[in-house]
């Protein structure tokens, strides 16, 4: 209000001092019109009108004063009121008390006034969707901060992009180890083709977004479901200027302008929670292979093993589990040595791994024995399975130099009953080792999967 004074405090000085000069001049005025100069110059007329310029002065001033004064006042209140409450805000985190409907003033004013509350109500609005969009990335920010699992990360963090940009369709896309995946998708029919499409082939090595903007009636090679797209933005998350990955966003009208603004700057704290979570991914993943053969190790495979049987228990659902043991393992280490030996164990292990299904557990239980979990299977497709990897083994080659290893393999095979008796993995592998025992006793290169072995039915190639 010190600037308000001085400016009011000019205003009546020069209002006055006005009134006064006119007041001055008013004798000589008036001789021009005939006026005898005895009466204009007389000392009451010359008193006369410097009083009442002064009082036209005042008067002016007043006026003036009583119209501008109060809109200024009023001006002046509503700045004050909001930075009260941004200073309040600032330290209680409660900003609703700076809401642009309570603290906005009226407008209808054409006059220099009028634009001057016209631009604080303008600077209002900008302070509040600055605000806004402040809070929309720090509460996007802190949720994702917390997420470790990479893909419950990146299905929160699409369903947030997409409420905030008021999408209808989305993805993030994932590099890892030099390939492209769909980490997330929402609103698409066949996510998978948007690794092909040529808007994302030609955009994934760029490190800025890009907005396409399609003609009505056009669909994108993405096939998105339920309406058909007007705006696409690919925004690129990135983490220390290195691209991890992408956003995709379709919506069937234009985004709002400050969308692709807002993105770039979620996309930091989007960046950092995906660098967390891979990191995390890593380490999970490592902790859980074994080293050598990339199979679970016996720890984790364990855990499993032991989540596919509660499930089967809960389902009363069948599960059967294969112990593969290589025959004559320790002849082999002790004759061509240990990293020949690593070599047999490698093949075999991959050679398991194409027979078995996607959801099938193999984990290299110690040595040269393997475990594998079959969820869903009963006795008679265990011995099915057993057969096909026992005979992919024994026709399979290791070569180490000049010499060309044959390795054969015995198997064991147990399996739950499927009708919701309680069977732990101890007894199953317990049961599963006395029948690979049976099988290498009997011989080796042989599957048992109950009783006795048929050793004709063993040797017969699958």
């Amino acid at each position: 209000m010190q600037i308000s004074k001085h400016v009011f405090r000019a205003l009546a000085l020069g209002m006055v001092s006005m009134g006064l000069v006119v007041g001055a001049a008013f004798p000589l005025f008036v001789m021009g019109f005939g006026v005898p100069k005895a009466t204009a110059l007389a000392p009451t007329f010359i008193a006369a009108t410097l009083i009442s310029g002064f009082v036209v002065g005042w008067l002016n001033f007043a006026l003036a004063s009583g119209i501008v004064r109060p809109r200024l006042k009023k001006l002046a209140t509503g700045m004050q009121h909001v930075r009260g409450a941004m200073q309040q805000a600032t330290f209680s985190g409660d900003w609703s008390s700076c809401d642009p409907a309570m603290c906005r003033l009226d407008e209808r004013d054409e006059d220099e006034l009028g634009a001057v509350a016209h631009s604080y109500n303008a600077l209002l609005y900008a302070l509040h969707e600055a605000h806004r969009i402040e809070a929309q990335i720090r509460d996007f920010t802190k949720t994702l901060s917390s997420k470790l699992d990479l893909h419950e990360l990146g299905d929160q963090a699409l369903s947030m992009l997409q409420a905030n940009a008021r999408a209808q369709g989305g993805a993030i896309v994932l590099e890892r180890q030099g390939d492209w995946t769909v980490l997330a998708s929402r609103g698409l029919n066949h996510p998978e083709k948007i690794l092909e499409s040529q808007a994302f082939i030609a955009n994934q090595d760029q490190t800025i977004q890009n907005r396409i903007t399609l003609p009505p009636g056009m669909m994108v090679d993405a096939v998105l479901t339920q309406f058909v797209p007007a705006d696409v933005l690919l925004t690129p998350i990135k983490n220390h200027g290195l691209v991890l990955g992408w956003v995709i966003l379709a919506s069937a009208q234009a985004f709002a302008e400050d969308v692709p603004r807002v993105l770039p700057l979620m996309m930091q704290g989007l960046g950092l929670a995906l660098n967390n979570a891979l990191l995390h991914d890593d380490l999970q993943r490592v902790a859980a292979l074994d080293p050598l053969t990339g199979i679970y190790n016996r720890r984790f495979g364990f855990k499993r093993f032991e989540e596919e049987l509660n499930r089967a228990e809960r389902n009363r659902s069948s599960l059967a589990i294969l112990l593969l043991d290589l025959d004559h393992f320790k002849r082999i280490n002790d004759t061509y040595g240990h990293l020949s030996g690593d070599k047999v164990l490698i093949q075999s292990a991959n050679i398991c791994r194409e027979i078995l299904r996607e959801g099938d557990v193999l984990l290299r239980y110690g040595g040269e024995e393997f475990v594998i979990v079959l969820p869903g299977a009963s006795l008679h497709d265990a011995k099915e399975v057993a057969e096909r990897i026992r005979f992919a083994i024994s026709q399979s080659i290791v070569r180490v130099g000049d010499q060309a290893l044959n390795v054969t393999s015995s198997i064991g095979i147990a399996a739950t009953s499927g009708q919701g008796l309680i069977t732990t993995a101890e007894d199953l592998v317990a049961q599963a080792d006395q029948r690979l025992y049976m099988a290498k006793a009997t011989g080796r290169n042989k599957v048992v999967a109950e009783g006795l072995p048929d050793p004709h039915a063993s040797l017969a190639a699958h």
